[in-house]
């Protein structure tokens, strides 16, 4: 039997984990039933689609908390968006979303924790010239492409310009009905372009990694809320 979990906490949001667990006891069962049952929750299992982890970091404390929270519902609706329609290039998608506090040292610490996990294809943030200065190199190094929220193209847009079908979409997935602000677009968009890089490095080279998502950023473009989005 497979099971999905979702934890959501202040500092970690929409961070989605499978496991798979036997649901009998194993030394009581003959050896030619265990066999069978073995074979299916075996079966079951690799059924499981495979999961990519994108990486969100912001301010989600401090002054600058509104740009946080701004990006994490906008991102946590693009994901939501597109793991119900079966994911990309069969791979589902999970969220990592960590506070940084538009604080330079954090920033530091949380781009290293990110570029440790090779299930992190890509990230966007910092959503700040400062913290996003100090975390770029890091993810360069690591060869992990960041979207640079706060920066062009992924700046801030007039909310009232949005469509009103992206206003109801938004909210819903809001714990108050909150309205989006002036990062939901940016941070929308930076999404849905990489979900066109993931398909286009699936189709290309059958996978998706750090190394197949980067090469398909180069010279892709979007036409999203906010306008033309691309990897700068």
């Amino acid at each position: 039997m497979c099971s999905a979990a979702a934890n959501v906490g202040n500092r970690l949001s929409v961070i989605s984990n499978r496991s798979c667990f036997l649901p009998f006891t194993v030394h009581r069962l003959p050896i030619t039933v265990f066999g069978l049952l073995l074979t299916l929750f075996l079966a079951g299992c690799a059924s499981v689609q495979p999961v990519v982890k994108i990486g969100l970091v912001a301010p989600f404390e401090g002054a600058q908390r509104e740009l946080g929270y701004d990006a994490i519902y906008a991102a946590r609706l693009a994901v939501r968006e597109l793991n119900a329609a079966g994911g990309v290039g069969g791979y589902r998608v999970a969220l990592v979303a960590l506070d940084d506090g538009g604080d330079e040292t954090l920033a530091g610490e949380t781009a290293v924790s990110l570029t440790i996990d090779p299930a992190v294809i890509a990230v966007i943030g910092h959503g700040l010239g400062e913290t996003t200065a100090v975390a770029q190199p890091i993810y360069t190094d690591a060869n992990l492409p960041l979207l640079p929220l706060g920066s062009t193209p992924f700046t801030p847009q007039d909310p009232i310009q949005l469509p009103a079908e992206f206003q109801t979409a938004y909210n819903a997935v809001t714990p108050f009905d909150e309205t989006a602000g002036p990062f939901a677009a940016a941070a929308y968009d930076a999404m849905q372009l990489l979900f066109m890089a993931m398909a286009e490095a699936e189709a290309e080279t059958g996978t998706i990694n750090r190394d197949s998502v980067t090469n398909a950023l180069t010279a892709l473009k979007y036409e999203g809320l906010s306008g033309t989005v691309y990897q700068p």
